[in-house]
C-alpha cells in the first residue's frame, strides 16, 4: 500500500467552488507530496524536483493507493499531476480512502479528529491552518517565510503518519465495500444535471428572503427584534423559553472558557428537540430562513457547476448505519412538499421572468427538487415504506410477521395503524385519521414516545395535547407488541456482548459481539458489519439528568475543545433504528450496483430514492423491486415509475 498526502495551491476557492471546479482550474498546481510504501520510512517531494519514479512505477504496476479523502488526490492525479510531469494517472479502483474506513468503523470524518479519537502517539499538526490560509488558498504567498517551508514538510508528513496509523486501528472494508465507494466516486463525477437558468434567478431572491424572515421574527416576537442578527434581543426572548437541557445543548468551551452558541449545528440540536416550546421553535425556524438553508443549495449550484452537472454530492458511508449522506448541495435535505408539476413549472418560469412570488422563502424551498433538471428527460423511483417494512420484518417475530402480511396484502398501512389506534373501522378511517396513522408510524417503532409523537406531527401541520399523544403511544404499541420486545431483546444482546467479550449475541437477524476493547460489532444480514467504537459497561447520566449503568460507545461528534469524546447510551431502541436503517442502505447499495452493471445512467440518490437520465424507469423500477439473496421474507415495494425533465414527488 502506498500512503500519501498532496498540499497544494490555487486562486481557485476550494470550499465555494468544490473540487471538480479546483481540479479543472488553470491556477491549481501541487506544492509537494509525503509518501511511504506499507510501513517503510517516510518520503518527500517539492514540486520543483522529477516525480518520483518509485511512485510513478507503482501506479503502472496497479498497486493500491490510501489517502484521507482519497476523491482529492484522485482529482488532483486525473488533472494536475499526470499532465504535468507526463505519466499516466492511476485508475479509480487503485485508490483507497481512510476516511471511508474511519467512517465505516464508526469514527470522525476529519483526520485531527480521528486521530484525537483513537489517542494516536502522533496527532495532527497545528500549525497547518495558517499554512493553508498563507500558500495553499487564493491569495496565496508566492515564497515561503523563514522556517515556513520546514514547516510545512513537518505538515505534510504528519498527515500521511496519522493516516497511517489510523488505518491500522479500523476494520478493513471487503471487496464489495470498495466496489460500492468507487461507483459512488462514478455517480459523483458524472454530476447531478441542473437548471443553471432558475438557479441563478432563485437567488436573485435572497433579500426577499431575508425580508419576509424578518419581518415574521418582529411579528412574532412583538418587536422585541426586527432581525435575525440582533443576537442579544434573541437571546434574552429564546433562552426563557427553553429547559436546563436545552441550554446545556448548546454549552461549548473556547479556549477553556464556557459560552452559549447558536450557530447552525447548534440550532439544529434545538430544533431535534421533542418538547421545544412551539414559539422558540417558530422563532429558530425563521432565523435559518433568514439564511435561507434553500438559498444556500441554490448559492451551492452557481458556484459548483461545471457544464451544467453538479459533482461531489454524495458522501459513501456518511452515516454511521452506513447510508450516504449528502454534501455540498446535499438533496437529502430537500423539502418533500414540492408542488405539482404544472404549479412549479409556472413558478419556476415566473422567478425566471424576475416577477414577485408570495412566501419566497418557502416557496424556494419547495422548489428545490425542480431545480434538479435534464432536457433528456429523468426518471426516479422509490421504495414505499422500506424502514417500516425492514423492521419488523428485523424482528423475527410472530406479531412482526402479523404486519409484513398487511404489507403482503398491499394493505394501506396507515389506515390500517389509524384504525387500531382509534377503533375504527378501516372504511371509516378519513384523510386526517390516516395522517395521525402515519404520524404514529414514522414516529414511534424505534422507542419514541409522546414528545416524539407531537415533535413528528409538528412536521405534517398536526397538533396532539399530551395525554392525547401518550394515549396513541400506547394503542400504537398495543397493536405493534413486536416492537417493544425487539426493543427490549437487543438491550440484552447488546448489554451481553459488552459484558461478555468474544461470544456472539443474536437478536432478530442480526449478531452483535465485543471484542472487549476496541468495538462492538453488529453483523447484518447482508453480512456487512456495524461499528460501535469503544464499548464499555460503566456509569452514564441520562438526557434528564439520572445515573445509570449500561452499555455505551464513543460516538463520532466532535467533542468541545479540551473535552474528551462524546459517548453515548447504546440502548436497544438507539441501535435497532440503525440496524434498520443500515439494512435499508444495503438494500439501495445492491440496486445501485445492479443498475451500474446494467448500465443505467444513475445520477442521485436520496435515502429510499434513485434518480437516473434518459428513458430506464421501469428497468429501475424491476431492480429496485429484485429482493437481495440475504432478505428473504422481506416484501419490497415502490411508488412506480415517475418521469419528467425536472425532479417532483
Amino acid at each position: 500500500m502506498l500512503y500519501l498526502d498532496l498540499e497544494t495551491k490555487s486562486q481557485c476557492d476550494l470550499i465555494f467552488h468544490g473540487l471538480r471546479r479546483y481540479a479543472e482550474h488553470p491556477t491549481t498546481e501541487v506544492i509537494c507530496m509525503s509518501y511511504a510504501f506499507g510501513d517503510g520510512d517516510m518520503n518527500f517531494w517539492w514540486a520543483d524536483e522529477p516525480f518520483p519514479q518509485a511512485v510513478i512505477t507503482h501506479f503502472a504496476n496497479g498497486g493500491l493507493i490510501m489517502a484521507q479523502n482519497s476523491e482529492f488526490e484522485r482529482h488532483l492525479f486525473d488533472y494536475v499531476i499526470s499532465n504535468d510531469y507526463i505519466f499516466d494517472a492511476p485508475k479509480l479502483e487503485q485508490w483507497r480512502c481512510s476516511m471511508a474506513m474511519a467512517l465505516a468503523s464508526g469514527y470522525p470524518a476529519h483526520l485531527g479528529q480521528q486521530g484525537a479519537a483513537l489517542g494516536l502517539k502522533v496527532q495532527k499538526q497545528i500549525h497547518g491552518t495558517r499554512l493553508i490560509r498563507d500558500y495553499c488558498a487564493p491569495n496565496f504567498l508566492t515564497e515561503f517565510k523563514d522556517g515556513d517551508k520546514e514547516l510545512m514538510q513537518d505538515y505534510c508528513e504528519t498527515d500521511t503518519e496519522v493516516m497511517r496509523q489510523a488505518v491500522k486501528c479500523y476494520r478493513p472494508l471487503t471487496d464489495s465495500e470498495w466496489a460500492e465507494f468507487h461507483l459512488n466516486c462514478r455517480i459523483n463525477e458524472r454530476g447531478v444535471p441542473i437548471d443553471k437558468e432558475f438557479g441563478l434567478a432563485a437567488l436573485g431572491y435572497a433579500q426577499e428572503v431575508a425580508d419576509d424572515a424578518n419581518a415574521n421574527i418582529s411579528r412574532l416576537t412583538d418587536g422585541a427584534m426586527t432581525k435575525s442578527t440582533q443576537r442579544k434581543s434573541r437571546d434574552a426572548w429564546l433562552f426563557p423559553k427553553m429547559t436546563e437541557y436545552q441550554m446545556d445543548l448548546l454549552t461549548v468551551y473556547k479556549k477553556g472558557e464556557k459560552k452559549t452558541s447558536l450557530d447552525n449545528d447548534h440550532r439544529a440540536y434545538l430544533l431535534a428537540c421533542d418538547d421545544l416550546n412551539a414559539d422558540a421553535r417558530e422563532l429558530l425556524e425563521y432565523i435559518n430562513d433568514a439564511g435561507s438553508s434553500a438559498l444556500k443549495k441554490y448559492a451551492v449550484a452557481a458556484h459548483t457547476e461545471v457544464a451544467g452537472m453538479v459533482h461531489d454530492t454524495f458522501l459513501w458511508n456518511g452515516a454511521q448505519t452506513g447510508r450516504f449522506s449528502g454534501r455540498g448541495l446535499q438533496p437529502h435535505n430537500f423539502r418533500r412538499d414540492v408542488y405539482g408539476d404544472n404549479e412549479a413549472s409556472a413558478l419556476i418560469e415566473d422567478i425566471k421572468a424576475n416577477y414577485t412570488i408570495t412566501s419566497p422563502a418557502d416557496t424556494l424551498a419547495r422548489l428545490l427538487r425542480g431545480l434538479i433538471y435534464s432536457e433528456k428527460g429523468l426518471y426516479y423511483v422509490d421504495w414505499s415504506a422500506i424502514e417500516g417494512r425492514v423492521a419488523p420484518w428485523l424482528s423475527v417475530k410472530k406479531s412482526g410477521e402479523d404486519k409484513l402480511d398487511l404489507y403482503r396484502m398491499d394493505k394501506d398501512i396507515y389506515v390500517v395503524t389509524a384504525a387500531a389506534m382509534f377503533n375504527r373501522l378501516e372504511a371509516e378511517v378519513d384523510k386526517d385519521l390516516r395522517q395521525s396513522g402515519k404520524i404514529a408510524e414514522l414516529s414511534l417503532q424505534f422507542g419514541g414516545g409522546a414528545n416524539a409523537l407531537i415533535g413528528m406531527a409538528k412536521n405534517y401541520g398536526v397538533s396532539f395535547e399530551e395525554d392525547e399523544a401518550k394515549g396513541i403511544v400506547l394503542k400504537w404499541r398495543m397493536a405493534n407488541p413486536w416492537a417493544e420486545e425487539i426493543w427490549a431483546d437487543y438491550d440484552r444482546a447488546i448489554s451481553s456482548a459488552v459484558k461478555t467479550p468474544g461470544e456472539p449475541f443474536e437478536v432478530g437477524r442480526v449478531v452483535y459481539q465485543s471484542d472487549g476493547q476496541n468495538f462492538l460489532w453488529c453483523e447484518l444480514p447482508s453480512g456487512r458489519l456495524l461499528s460501535y467504537p469503544r464499548p464499555k459497561w460503566e456509569l452514564y447520566t441520562t438526557p434528564w439528568g439520572e445515573e445509570r449503568v449500561g452499555a455505551t460507545f464513543q460516538t463520532h461528534h466532535k467533542p468541545a475543545a479540551g473535552e474528551p469524546p462524546l459517548r453515548n447510551h447504546a440502548r436497544g431502541a438507539l441501535l435497532f433504528q440503525n440496524s434498520v436503517q443500515a439494512v435499508a442502505a444495503d438494500i439501495l447499495r445492491e440496486a445501485l450496483v445492479k443498475c451500474e452493471i446494467l448500465g443505467l445512467d444513475i445520477r442521485l440518490h436520496c435515502h429510499d430514492e434513485i434518480l437516473g437520465i434518459g428513458s430506464d424507469g421501469h428497468r429501475l423500477n424491476e431492480i429496485m423491486l429484485d429482493q437481495p439473496t440475504w432478505a428473504d421474507g422481506l416484501p419490497l415495494a415502490t411508488g412506480g415509475v415517475m418521469t419528467g425533465k425536472r425532479w417532483g414527488k
